[in-house]
């Protein structure tokens, strides 16, 4: 992947790493055998150096980044660390997780994490398109190469099919409401920059950005590519090795919890004699998620909303 006249601005380093520590503490890293790690969200590799700086020149470490510009800028500050293990770059959503590594001959890995919040990138550059905090265009993919922009989903789905995604992803008793209300406003103008969906968005910031969270979740199948990609991991990781799941809505962490869960039993069918022969694979390091401290609030107001879970592979 070229990196040639791309440069990194203070726009570029802003984003903070969350749960920073608690992650990297949770990754183990041994001289007595080959680690292969892998993160599912690279943003600006904050997570990942700290990694890296732990790991052999006999190790590998895979990052994985929907969003081509967020693996080129953070090529260029792993760089600068000198990284000793190899590293394996992979521009796709983590929904391809099983099929990628194959591509590049990795069967079993020894840690695995995700950080699923948007980086700062996203949400503070106007020609990323994510907010509606100023007017650019309704777009909100975060791979420009796959996927349903925004508009287009604004602009084309039912009533019915923008309430469902508003109820699912908002939870809101007004999802039916905003979804006639863009319906109708449509048919004299179609949607196509964010003040024109903010502006008929009734309520404060609160309420925007809720719809506009829903949209985006939405458009990037962020939920689908979770129950997917999670199950995955757990495929390949390897017996006592982790995995660590940031997460920021609340869906998110639901969806998480409920796997891991699911895989910390031997039993999961209802019958009264077990004919799912299911055996659990999970140890969980604790039952409530992982919260940041409230210094790291204080010094990251961004972090407020995560919630980790980290679990060991035990078969």
């Amino acid at each position: 992947m070229t990196v040639k006249n791309l440069e990194i601005t203070d726009k570029d380093n802003r984003h903070i790493s969350v749960l920073l520590e608690e992650l990297v503490n949770s990754i183990k890293i041994f001289d007595s055998r080959q680690n292969i790690i892998v993160d599912c969200t690279l943003w600006m590799a904050g997570h990942a150096i700290q990694i890296i700086n732990k790991m052999w020149e006999k190790d590998i470490f895979v990052w994985f980044d929907a969003d081509e510009r967020n693996l080129k800028l953070a090529k260029i500050n792993i760089e600068k660390s000198n990284p000793k293990p190899k590293i394996i770059l992979i521009n796709s959503n983590f929904i391809n997780l099983k099929e990628e590594l194959k591509n590049v001959w990795i069967e079993k890995i020894t840690g695995i994490y995700y950080d699923l919040w948007l980086s700062s990138l996203h949400l503070d550059e106007a020609e990323r398109w994510f907010s509606f905090m100023r007017d650019w265009p309704l777009d909100m993919r975060l791979d420009n190469n796959h996927w349903k922009k925004a508009s287009e989903i604004i602009n084309s789905y039912t009533a019915s099919e923008l309430r469902e995604i508003f109820m699912k992803y908002w939870e809101s008793s007004q999802s039916n409401k905003v979804a006639h209300k863009i319906v109708d406003s449509r048919k004299q103008k179609k949607f196509e920059t964010t003040f024109d969906l903010s502006e008929i968005i009734a309520g404060g910031p609160k309420e925007k950005s809720k719809i506009f969270q829903a949209l985006r979740i939405e458009v990037n199948k962020e939920l689908e590519a979770m129950e997917k990609s999670i199950p995955d991991a757990l495929e390949l990781l390897e017996k006592d090795w982790n995995i660590f799941v940031i997460s920021f809505h609340s869906l998110e962490d639901r969806i998480t919890k409920q796997i891991f869960k699911k895989e910390t039993r031997d039993c999961i069918c209802s019958d009264l004699i077990c004919s799912c022969h299911h055996k659990k694979s999970l140890k969980l390091h604790s039952k409530k998620p992982i919260l940041p401290t409230q210094e790291e609030i204080k010094y990251n107001s961004r972090s407020r909303s995560a919630k980790a879970r980290w679990a060991t592979k035990i078969i």
